[in-house]
C-alpha cells in the first residue's frame, strides 16, 4: 500500500486532464500550479484547444509521448470512464479525481457510475484519489490545488474529507504559524480512504502531526487498527463532521459518507489515542500545540497576566479543562513578600497583574519566580493585545521577551494568550498582527484566551500520559 500511495506524493510526471486557459475554470489553476512549481513533466490535456498557457496540449491520455504517474481529472462525469481506460493505458498510478457529481448526488446512475469506475480501476492497477475532492497539497514536490498555500514544508500532516475544510486548515493554521508536511483531500473515498492516508503519514518521516478532517468512516474496524497504529507513533488530533442530525445529513449530500453514531466516534479516540476535536477552532488550536509545545504529562499550571474578573473566568476555565491551578507555594510567596509584603500576601494563581502597580517587583519576577517552583508543569501567559499607543506596545513587547526568557531558562511548556483586536480599528490590529507574528518567530504556541490555551494544553498533556501508559 506505502509504495503505491507513494506515487501521489513523488510522481515523475503529471497530466491535467481539462488543462484550460481560462482564469476561472479548476482546470487551470492545477495546470498553472503544476506548471510553475512542480519539478516533473507537466502535460495538459485538452481535446479542443491547441495550448495551454503555452505548452502544446493533447487530445487525450493516450496521445502523450511516455508514460504519465499521476493524472488529475478536471472534466465532467460522463467522460470518467474513457480518462480511467486511458489512464491504464498509459501505466498511470493515480487518478485525482476532481470531477463531482457522482454518488454524492443519491442517483443510482451515478452511484453505479463509481462502481464501474473502481471496477475498472482496479482491474488495471490504477488508485483512485476522490472523487469530488481537491487532491493534494505537497509544498516540497510543488503540488497544490491552492493558488496561495505557503511554499515552505513543514511537520503537520493532514487528511480531510472536504476540500473546502481542508484549505481553511492549510491557509488558517499558516496564519498560526504552522507548515505542512502534506495535505490530502479525498472526497468520497471511493479507493483511497482515510484508513490509507492515516497509515501511511503514520510512517511518514517528514511529518510529526497528523491532523485532520473526516465526515464518514469507509471501514470501521481498518480505521480502528490505523488511529491506533499511527497514535502510538506521533498525535493524531481529528475533528469529526455529522456530530448532529443537520451534520449527519450534510454528510450524505456532501460526500456520500455514513457519519456514524458519535458515542463510538468518541470510544474509538479513546481507545486508539486520538485526540477529539469539536470545532475548527479547536483542531487548529490543538495542531498549534502540539507543534509548538514540548511533550508534557502535568497537569498542574501557572497562568499569568489575568485582571480582576478575567482572573476568576480564567480559573473556571483552567480547571474545567482539567488542570489544576495550586496555590502560591509557601516558599515561594515568603521569598515575593522579603521582596514586596503587600503583593506577596495578596497574589494568587492565576496572578492578578492589576494588583501590581506600585510593587517594587516586575512581572517578569514574578512570573519566573512562581513558574520556577517545581510544583507547576506549564505556564500559560497572557502578554494582551496589540496596541498602536506607544508605551503599551512596549510594554506587551517586553513580556513576550520576558516570556521568552522563562521558557528558555524553566525548560516547561510555555503558551502565550493575546486576545483579538477590534477590526475596526486598523492601527491596533496591525500592532496585534506584529505582536503575533513575533510570538510565531519566537515558536511559541499563540491562542485567544486563556480557556482555549488551557484547553489545548490538557489534550496534549492527554495524549501524553496515554503514550506513557502504552509504553
Amino acid at each position: 500500500m506505502g509504495l503505491e500511495i507513494d506515487y501521489l506524493f513523488h510522481p515523475r510526471s503529471i497530466a491535467v486532464a481539462g488543462a484550460s486557459e481560462s482564469p476561472d475554470k479548476t482546470g487551470h489553476t492545477y495546470f498553472k500550479n503544476v506548471l510553475e512549481n512542480f519539478q516533473g513533466k507537466a502535460y495538459p490535456i485538452n481535446f479542443r484547444a491547441p495550448e495551454v498557457l503555452g505548452v502544446p496540449t493533447y487530445k487525450s491520455v493516450r496521445d502523450l509521448p511516455e508514460n504519465v504517474d499521476y493524472v488529475i481529472s478536471a472534466i465532467p462525469n460522463r467522460d470518467i470512464l474513457d480518462l480511467v481506460d486511458a489512464c491504464i493505458t498509459k501505466g498511470a498510478k493515480i487518478l485525482h479525481l476532481y470531477t463531482a457529481r457522482f454518488s454524492e448526488t443519491g442517483f443510482e446512475e451515478e452511484i453505479q457510475l463509481e462502481r464501474d469506475i473502481l471496477s475498472m480501476a482496479k482491474a488495471g492497477g490504477l488508485r483512485i484519489l476522490g472523487p469530488n475532492c481537491m487532491g493534494l497539497y505537497y509544498p516540497k514536490e510543488g503540488i497544490a490545488w491552492g493558488r496561495d498555500f505557503p511554499i515552505e514544508s513543514g511537520k503537520v500532516g493532514i487528511i480531510s474529507q472536504s476540500g473546502g475544510n481542508g484549505g481553511e486548515i492549510i491557509t488558517m493554521g499558516a496564519s498560526r504559524g504552522l507548515r505542512f508536511s502534506k495535505v490530502i483531500s479525498y472526497g468520497n473515498a471511493l479507493d483511497l480512504n482515510e484508513a490509507d492516508l492515516i497509515e501511511y503519514l503514520a510512517d511518514d518521516p517528514e511529518t510529526e502531526l497528523i491532523g485532520g478532517y473526516i465526515e464518514g468512516v469507509r471501514d470501521g474496524p481498518r480505521l480502528f487498527k490505523a488511529l491506533r497504529y499511527a497514535s502510538q507513533r506521533k498525535p493524531v488530533v481529528l475533528l469529526k463532521g455529522g456530530r448532529t442530525q443537520a451534520g449527519t445529513h450534510m454528510v450524505s449530500s456532501h460526500t456520500a459518507s455514513l457519519a456514524g453514531a458519535q458515542e463510538v466516534w468518541q470510544a474509538m479516540c479513546r481507545q486508539t489515542g486520538t485526540t477529539n476535536a469539536f470545532s475548527m477552532d479547536e483542531l487548529l488550536d490543538m495542531l498549534v500545540a502540539f507543534s509548538c509545545m514540548p511533550p508534557a504529562t502535568g497537569v498542574n499550571l501557572l497562568v499569568g497576566g489575568g485582571a480582576g474578573g478575567k482572573s476568576v473566568t480564567s480559573a473556571d476555565e483552567c480547571e474545567e479543562a482539567g488542570l489544576n491551578l495550586l496555590p502560591i507555594p509557601e516558599d515561594v510567596r515568603k521569598e515575593l513578600t522579603t521582596r514586596d509584603p503587600f503583593f506577596g500576601a495578596w497574589v494568587t494563581n492565576p496572578v492578578d497583574g492589576s494588583i501590581m502597580g506600585g510593587s517594587k517587583l516586575t512581572p517578569h519576577d514574578v512570573i519566573t519566580l512562581i513558574a520556577s517552583s517545581p510544583q507547576y508543569d506549564v505556564v500559560i501567559n497572557s502578554i494582551g493585545a496589540g496596541t498602536a499607543d506607544p508605551s503599551r506596545q512596549s510594554r506587551a513587547t517586553r513580556i513576550l521577551e520576558h516570556t521568552v526568557d522563562i521558557a528558555n531558562n524553566l525548560g516547561k511548556p510555555v503558551a502565550l494568550v493575546m486576545p483579538d483586536s477590534a477590526p475596526e480599528n486598523v492601527q491596533q490590529l496591525e500592532a496585534t498582527l506584529a505582536l503575533r507574528n513575533r510570538c510565531i518567530e519566537e515558536g511559541f504556541p499563540i491562542f485567544t484566551s486563556i480557556g482555549r490555551a488551557s484547553r489545548a494544553t490538557s489534550r496534549l498533556v492527554a495524549y501524553y500520559r496515554w503514550r506513557e501508559q502504552i509504553d
